[in-house]
This record gives C-alpha cells, structure tokens and sequence, in this order.
C-alpha cells in the first residue's frame, strides 16, 4: 500500500510510525547499510537509486500511495513527473526544501509538498490515513454499484451482537446512497436482552437464516455479498465455506492472508467496526439518521465497555460525531433493558460451576438456549477477586459456545482460544473472545449426563492447559466442595 522512497531519519521515523501500525511498506533507498535493519524484520525493500528506479517492479504493483523523503531535489521532480505521467491516480507525498522547490513540485503533479522542517511521521501519517480512507471510501462505493440492479446481501456474525448490529444498518445506509437494494442476513439468534432490544426499538428489519440451503439461495441472486463483524465465511457466520464475499468489515484479530474478497478491511486496533462504518459515512458525506447513529454510538459503546476496553482515539472520535445526532429515549432504554430468567439462571449456574485454578476460571452452565447469557455470565465470574480470565462454556444444539474474558495483560485471549481449540472455531481480542465446537470434536457420549461430563472435561483440560493451569490446584473450593466438605 505504502513506497517510502528514502529512508534517512524522515523516512525512518515513518516507516516506524506505519509499520507499527500493520500497514505494508516497500522501501526503497540506494544504500544497503540504511535498509538492512528494515530487510531484517521483513519488511520489502529495494534498493535503488530513485532516478534509474524502475516502475514496473512487480513489487510495486500493489501499492498506491507514495512518500518522496529524499534531499535530492532534482531526483525528486524526476521521478514525481515518471510517476504522474505512468501512474497518475497514484497519490504522491514529497518533501521539499523551500518555496521554489515546493511551487516547482506541485506543478509537475505532486498531491502533497511538505517542507523540509516540517516533514515528520505525525505531519505525515494523518495524510496517508485521509488518502486511504478517501480511496477506500470511492473504492466502496463501485463495488457496490457493481451489484447488477441486484440486491446487496449483508451477512452478520452469527448470534449479532450491537456492533454487528450497527455495522450492518449503516452498510445498508451507504447502500441505499448507491440506490441499490439490501437486506441483512443471520445466522444463530438473537438472545441477549440489549440486543433484542435495539432491534425492537430501531424497528430493524433482519433476516434470520437458518439452513444452508436458504443461505446458498440467497447467494446465488444478490448481486454482492457482504460478511460484518467476521472474516472467514463459516467461522462464526451461516456463509458456507467457499463463498467469497464482496465486502468484507472486521475488527477482530485475523490471519488477514486467510481473508479474500473483493473489497477487504480488518482493522483489529479498533474498538468496534461500527466506528469503521461511521468513518465510511463521514467520508461520503452520508449523514446518518438519528437511528442509525444510536445504533453506531451504543455499538462503540458496548463493544469498548463504555471506552475502557480496546478504545482508540478513532473509536472517540467516532462516538463524539456521533453523540449530538442520537435518540437520547432510546439510548436510555437500551443501557437498562430487562434481564430474562434464563440469563439470571446461566449466570447461578456459571457461580456454581466454576473451577479456579490460579487466576484462571472455567465455568461449563451445562445446556442453554440464549448464547447470548454467556458473555454476561464471563463479565460477572471476572469481577471475583483473584480472578483476571474467565472461561464460560455451555451446550446450544450442535455446539459448544464459548466465551472468554481476561484483564490479564500478559494475555492475548483471542490467541489463546484458538491456540486451545482451533482458528476456524474462535475468534477475538486480546480481553475478549468467542468460539463454537462442534460437539463430535469432544468425543462421543451414550447420554445426557456423559455428554456433560465429556463437554466439562475436555473444555476445562483445554483451557487450563493453554494457560499453563493444567497442574495449579484450585484457589477456592466450588459449591458442590464446600457443601462435601461441611457433610
């Protein structure tokens, strides 16, 4: 995406500033000695000098946005003006030494000339993040035209919660500013009572797929297909395996060479994808509707836990577009929804069940229907002192739902789940996780009080031993243990 030509102490200082922040780099510099440290890490490199470098290096194909941070002010205009004139929608940042130079620069075609002085990785960084976006942004909107007079078929992750929630109703706002059609698609359900209730409240229209075929259908007569709040097509989501989707908008952490599709952003440093979607309508210049931007704000806020998880400056930035355009009623209903039985019973079963070993605590509430209770579940057993990471696991239908939690900071949940269980079967940040198992990977169970134990035992041993609890005794006694032990 990014060519630094140059790599001196400007050019090094952005190379640093990006390649922390997971952009792909080439750089390019006629000295070996200044680049092998950057070749060392594995980032591309060639060295060259600017004025013999060729353009069509088939390294330099895929990248767009270019930054010029040599002194050499005539191999500068050189290559801006080969450049323009071979590549002329490539963007072009050079730096210059003085007014004449800057004049003579932008005249030739550069976008952007920064004086020599003020040429530094946070001058520069903001720049490339708003070309990005920009070209991000018109690339949306002709993948989405490109749907044929179809509709748009938008897939969130399985069991939504209100970010995915969101994402997808602002999806289908941008969609409608393209005057094409769409609906959103999920699989599982949809439990939690916040959930529920920002469905109800918003009056959206959702579609709940329950069967392949119903999925496969589906596929084959929209125009484009959408994946929100997942990567991978089954992981997490009803899309069948080898569907490719169009448009793809994640935010959990992800091999990204794993995800294909036509238009593909993960941003894994975001709190939510809903702060994603609203950059998107910021760019366009769509304004969203008081729905849309409660909906947007109440996905940032829940899935940062109110800014105290995973928050970035974008994600504030975000909700401070978006507070003074929100139904504040309905905001209100949704922070205090009611609590349904069954949440209040997973949770009583999550206290009774726990095993803590160390810091680490596995809790199995047996058979549910609401997956949704899980994650309340977690939230709750985290809040035990001593305790910083959190397993709650039950039974719904054919799997084994997980969900994690963790203010461990020495821990990165969303590896460690699919170091314990697989990549394909769990997903998530470094203080929170998912995950489903097929229930045929644990074993097989004649009956109903074998599956349990079949389930509670190769759960816990997985995860323990991820952990490196596996040998750790328990810290405090369970229920059933106290009650023994008072007999």
């Amino acid at each position: 995406m990014y060519v630094i030509f140059g790599c001196g102490a400007t050019g090094n200082e952005v190379v640093n500033a990006l390649n922390k922040a997971g952009k792909e780099i080439l750089i390019v510099d006629k000295n070996e000695e200044t680049v092998s440290s950057w070749r060392e890490q594995h980032l591309n490199v060639i060295v060259s000098d600017i004025k013999s470098f060729d353009l069509k290096s088939p390294y330099f194909e895929d990248f767009n946005i270019i930054a010029i941070l040599t002194g050499d002010f005539e191999g500068n205009l050189s290559l801006v003006k080969k450049i323009k004139e071979k590549l002329p929608k490539h963007f072009v940042l050079v730096r210059a030494s003085s007014r004449e130079e800057v004049d003579n620069l932008k005249a030739n075609g550069a976008d952007i000339v920064i004086q020599k002085g003020k040429v530094l990785a946070q001058t520069i960084l903001p720049t490339f993040e708003d070309v990005e976006m920009k070209h991000s942004a018109f690339t949306l909107i002709n993948v989405i035209k490109e749907s044929n007079n179809k509709e748009l078929a938008i897939f969130l992750q399985d069991n939504p919660d209100p970010d995915a929630i969101a994402s997808g109703l602002a999806l289908k706002h941008i969609c409608k500013y393209c005057d094409v059609e769409s609906t959103i698609y999920y699989g599982g359900n949809i439990g939690h009572q916040k959930n529920k209730a920002l469905v109800n409240l918003l009056d959206m229209e959702m579609v709940n797929a329950k069967t392949s075929e119903e999925v496969m259908g589906v596929v084959r007569s929209a125009g484009k297909i959408a994946l929100i709040e997942a990567s991978i097509p089954s992981k997490n989501n009803i899309l069948p395996a080898d569907v490719i989707p169009n448009l793809i908008f994640d935010h959990h952490q992800v091999d990204t060479s794993s995800v294909k599709g036509d238009f593909v952003d993960v941003q894994p440093k975001l709190g939510a994808t809903s702060t994603m979607m609203t950059k998107y309508i910021r760019q366009l210049n769509i304004k969203p509707t008081s729905s849309l931007a409660t909906a947007l704000l109440y996905g940032i806020r829940t899935d940062t836990k109110e800014f105290t998880r995973n928050a970035t400056s974008d994600d504030l930035d975000a909700a401070s577009y978006l507070s003074p355009l929100v139904d504040t009623n309905i905001l209100n209903q949704l922070e205090s929804p009611p609590m349904s039985l069954e949440t209040l019973d997973i949770i009583g079963r999550a206290i009774r069940n726990r095993e803590i070993r160390g810091s680490y605590l596995a809790s199995f509430v047996e058979f549910i229907n609401d997956r949704d209770a899980l994650p309340q579940a977690a939230e709750m057993m985290l809040q035990l002192e001593g305790v910083y990471t959190v397993l709650v696991f039950g039974i719904n239908e054919d799997k084994v739902q997980l969900s994690a939690r963790s203010r461990d900071t020495r821990i990165n949940l969303g590896l460690l789940l699919q170091s314990a269980f697989g990549e394909l079967n769990t997903g998530g940040h470094a203080t929170m996780a998912a995950g489903a198992i097929n229930l045929g990977i644990l074993g097989d169970a004649n009956d109903r009080t074998s599956l349990l134990k079949v389930t509670s035992d190769a759960v816990r041993k997985k995860f323990f031993s991820a952990v490196g609890a596996e040998f750790e005794k328990e810290t405090l006694p369970t229920i059933e243990e106290s009650q023994e032990n008072s007999a």
